[in-house]
């Protein structure tokens, strides 16, 4: 359309005519999909032509092309110096600086892009979302969404303004015991993902569920243009990343593969995919955020003393975890740590403190040598920064429930599973609980399992304890696992 810019002339006020006139012109969000900013909007600058309005009056006039948006701008006099028209006041900014005119189509169109799409189920706003969060352009800019057509970006768009909040508290959530915290883009694991899909009861191993995991990995792959993802739950995902795998779990939960309540009745098509991230983001993510806000370890994790604790320690418990991670057979061998191993770390160090001063001279140069070592590990696991053994017996006679309850949404039965990450801190956590409870301070039983968990670790480098293996594997795939593990 045609975008005017008119020089009103008035005897009384105008000696000078203007030359031209510079603004900047800023694409109505709703169109910026199919006319980008880029190249409709930006700076200009255009010289006036005179246009008569009649009886001889002339006014000066610039035009440009353009879709619906809105501009401010000055005008140029010969002199370079800048100027208003004081003839067209209505159209002047508070401080009557420069004009502001909003253009909006001057013949007879839709006012949507494209109006026959239901209107979206939210009334989010993009420009004003962004105004309240400069993230979310940062993040919407490097999504690719190369499977979304165009029409439906802008108003999937809206849907994620208006719950960008949430959504990245969320991330954040999970984002605090990430791998690095010292750079402004904090990630999250393709684990910790998984841990809150398995949350929501969305994957095929789990009741009504119908979301295999290897769509996800297939998803991930896209979303972060890599080639070869796997192993997948060792990958790190971008904010943007997590919105875009959350965008492709709503359209499979909502719109590909609903459930009989959000089946759309009478033949009519599925669901537009703004109205299945809407649905999904209210009736099955928020509930299950609503859980973790009242999380008793979700809590407690970020009073005051305990959140300091664990922050001075989490480097030290990302790498006991990679460490006691073994390959998982029935998690398509992704690393994990399984109770076995974590409970075998506790039962080690429990054991060693009560053998202190075993062996003799009795027993033959072999038993004397079981006698040092039985010393060195007492040594060692000893000290009132480590857990004491009524501590770890304690622990050690809970654990097995502790671990059922933690992980009681997991999709494998109890038998096969193994914990991600995010499940080791949580049983870590709930099992330091269990000692507070008991009068303990939490914020200094933290540390001290954490030092118990290094020194058992230090250990078995050592050659003086060796991890159960993984179950169910052949000898190669066990000279496998019994690699060094990352610390």
């Amino acid at each position: 359309m045609e975008c005017k810019f008119r020089w009103k002339v008035d005897a009384k006020i105008d000696v000078n005519i203007p030359a031209k006139v510079r603004g900047d012109y800023f694409v109505a969000p709703k169109w910026s999909s199919i006319y980008p900013q880029k190249e409709y909007g930006g700076r200009f600058e255009i010289p006036l032509e005179p246009v008569e309005v009649g009886e001889g009056q002339l006014d000066w006039v610039a035009s440009r092309k353009g879709p619906p948006g809105n501009c401010s701008f000055k005008f140029i006099m010969d002199d370079g110096t800048e100027s208003i028209c004081k003839a067209v006041a209505q159209s002047l900014t508070k401080d009557g600086l420069q004009h502001h005119v909003e253009f909006p189509w001057d013949v007879p169109i839709a006012s949507e892009p494209y109006p026959e799409i239901d209107s979206r189920p939210s009334t989010a706003s993009s420009r004003d979302g962004a105004q309240v969060d400069p993230r979310f352009e940062q993040d919407w800019e490097a999504m690719r969404l190369r499977w979304v057509e165009s029409y439906m970006k802008v108003r999937v768009k809206d849907v994620l303004t208006e719950f960008y909040a949430i959504l990245i508290d969320l991330f954040d959530s999970y984002a605090f015991m990430g791998l690095d915290l010292s750079t402004n883009q904090h990630t999250i694991g393709m684990d910790d993902f998984f841990h809150l899909i398995y949350n929501c009861q969305l994957l095929s191993e789990q009741p009504n569920g119908s979301l295999p995991w290897d769509e996800v990995g297939a998803w991930y792959q896209e979303a972060a243009n890599v080639k070869d993802g796997r192993p997948f739950l060792a990958q790190r995902l971008t904010r943007a990343h997590y919105l875009e795998l959350l965008l492709h779990v709503a359209h499979w939960e909502m719109c590909e593969h609903p459930k009989p309540k959000y089946t759309p009745s009478g033949g009519a098509s599925s669901m537009p995919l703004d109205e299945g991230l809407f649905r999904f983001i209210t009736d099955i993510l928020i509930p299950v955020m609503d859980i973790y806000d009242d999380d008793p370890i979700r809590k407690a994790a970020v009073q005051h003393h305990n959140l300091i604790a664990i922050q001075q320690n989490r480097p030290s418990i990302r790498s006991a975890y990679s460490f006691l991670s073994q390959p998982w057979p029935h998690m398509d061998r992704e690393r994990l740590v399984s109770p076995e191993v974590l409970k075998f770390v506790l039962e080690f160090a429990h054991e060693s403190l009560g053998n202190e001063g075993a062996g003799g001279a009795a027993g033959g140069e072999e038993k004397k040598e079981d006698g040092e070592a039985a010393k060195k590990a007492s040594e060692m696991l000893s000290g009132d920064d480590k857990l004491q053994g009524p501590q770890l017996a304690t622990i050690i006679e809970n654990f097995d429930r502790i671990m059922a309850e933690q992980t009681e949404r997991h999709p494998k039965p109890i038998q096969e599973r193994a914990m991600v990450f995010w499940e080791y801190f949580e049983v870590l956590m709930q099992c330091c609980r269990l000692l507070a409870a008991q009068g303990e301070q939490l914020h200094t039983v933290i540390p001290a399992f954490v030092m118990t968990q290094n020194a058992v670790i230090q250990l078995v480098e050592d050659g003086q304890a060796e991890l159960p293996p993984p179950p169910m594997m052949d000898e190669g795939e066990e000279q496998e696992g019994a690699e060094p593990q990352e610390g």
